[in-house]
């Protein structure tokens, strides 16, 4: 089901038909993107029940505090907090250090000087053990200090964790995520991580020009190169079936084929609960 006005949009799925199917959550990740929310329910056996995304436009400010206070109030997956056990945040702030090279008290000084870091933000790290690298991240302090407030027993934890975590066997893989406004990148050549980035984007065309250019950086051929991609809801399956132009054969982050709206949210929400 798909909800939209002037100011939002809102999505609901559900795994089946049955009234019940709400008590039937036993626990819960979220995922917080700029100007926007998305929750899923799982069962006790790991199976995926519930997706709600949430999310408002720009005619307002990206990590509205309000938006993200009020759903954390009124989402039904959120009313039993202690079941969240998992809050992901997109950040386009981000920095990959290699371990040799990762001085604790001058990461954030490096992270500074390639983004723009507000006096309001708080930086954060997380280990990349496949990788021998930390990768840090910029998150405004209202929001880690509500999602503390909310989810007392939930990790805080990147998007792109998972990405790193389930590097491919394959040889070249991109893995992406697509949100309403943002692409989050991670481009592997078999275990070895080539390259990551988080960037804003209008149309397809803008996603195709952007993983070429990637191509022509790091001297490979898009020829070359699996394209998985998830989406943070059903909106951004139009954005799918408009790059299969340029990549026939892109799948969902799992490597399926994508044949419904929901295919590459469903995947995204699986592959990130795998990680708490």
């Amino acid at each position: 089901m798909v909800a939209n006005n002037v100011n939002t949009n809102e999505q609901v799925y559900n795994a089946h038909e049955d009234e019940s199917i709400s008590s039937q959550v036993a626990s819960v990740i979220c995922i917080l993107l700029q100007r926007g929310l998305l929750t899923a329910g799982f069962s006790a056996e790991k199976e995926l029940l519930m997706l709600h995304y949430s999310g408002y436009n720009d005619n307002k400010p990206v990590w509205e505090i309000d938006f993200f206070e009020h759903l954390f109030l009124q989402d039904p997956l959120l009313a039993a907090k202690e079941k969240v056990k998992g809050v992901f945040v997109l950040s386009d702030k981000n920095l990959v250090i290699p371990d040799d090279l990762y001085d604790e008290n001058e990461a954030g000084n490096w992270l500074g000087k390639i983004h723009f870091i507000e006096p309001t933000d708080v930086i954060l790290s997380y280990s990349l053990d496949e990788d021998k690298a930390q990768y840090l991240f910029a998150v405004p302090l209202s929001v880690t200090e509500l999602v503390k407030i909310n989810f007392k027993k939930a990790a805080l934890l990147p998007v792109p964790v998972y990405y790193f975590k389930n590097t491919s066997r394959q040889g070249l893989l991109l893995q992406c995520c697509i949100t309403a406004e943002q692409v989050c990148a991670t481009l592997h050549n078999y275990s070895q991580l080539l390259w990551h980035r988080i960037f804003d984007y209008t149309s397809a065309e803008d996603i195709a020009f952007a993983i070429n250019q990637l191509c022509i950086e790091n001297h490979i051929s898009t020829a070359d190169v699996s394209l998985n991609c998830n989406t943070a809801s059903a909106a951004e399956y139009d954005r799918l079936n408009e790059l299969s132009q340029y990549f026939p054969t892109i799948k969902n982050g799992s490597g399926a084929a994508i044949n419904t709206r929901w295919d590459g949210a469903i995947c995204l929400a699986q592959q990130l609960f795998a990680c708490v």
